[in-house]
């Protein structure tokens, strides 16, 4: 887990190098988009010959989403659309790459709306019980720690309704347009 905090922004499209050599934790980053406009965000793996993509979402206005950078993935690749015919949004985005004391801890109930991302503390072992999207269709649950830097998905697919175990420590990412959990 990291204790790093940077911030990056723009107001054009825009690839971030988020990981540094050497640097092999998952990390949780804040996104906020922009107001009036779409920005797609993206997780890249970048190398000096190859590039692939990985997971992302759709930030609409000034939305703020949660990610992980999973350990094998290096940078953030941010596309900003235009608004309407000719406004195009006003501001820019911002990312934070979030330190572990920013994330908040898995407890009691929790909700929430888009990617966010929690932390189970080390030694913890939690039972989820989780509803996506208020029951009317299925998310995403991901584990990325130690064991599973890379993410290991823990969600069934099609379910609206889950119980699920987690141990710590790690981050989860709750991928979904609305969530809410309850902890044992």
């Amino acid at each position: 887990m990291n204790d790093t905090e940077q911030q990056w922004s723009a107001w054009r499209s825009r690839e971030i190098l988020i990981r540094e050599a050497g640097d092999a934790a998952p990390i949780p980053l804040e996104i906020r988009g922009v107001f009036g406009a779409q920005l797609d965000a993206h997780i890249v793996r970048r190398t000096e010959s190859t590039q692939s993509a990985g997971y992302g979402s759709t930030l609409w206005g000034m939305d703020r989403h949660r990610f992980v950078l999973p350990s094998d993935f290096n940078s953030l690749r941010l596309f900003r659309h235009g608004g309407k015919a000719t406004f195009t949004g006003l501001g820019g985005w911002k990312v934070r790459r979030l330190a572990e004391r920013d994330v908040e801890l898995v407890a009691g109930e929790m909700s929430g709306e888009g990617p966010w991302v929690l932390r189970v503390a080390e030694g913890t072992k939690k039972r989820l019980r989780i509803t996506w999207n208020k029951g009317q269709y299925a998310g995403a649950l991901t584990l990325f720690g130690p064991a599973f830097g890379a993410g290991k998905e823990l969600s069934a697919p099609n379910h609206t309704h889950e119980a699920i175990s987690v141990t710590g420590p790690g981050y989860l990412l709750l991928n979904a347009q609305y969530w809410s959990l309850t902890t044992d």
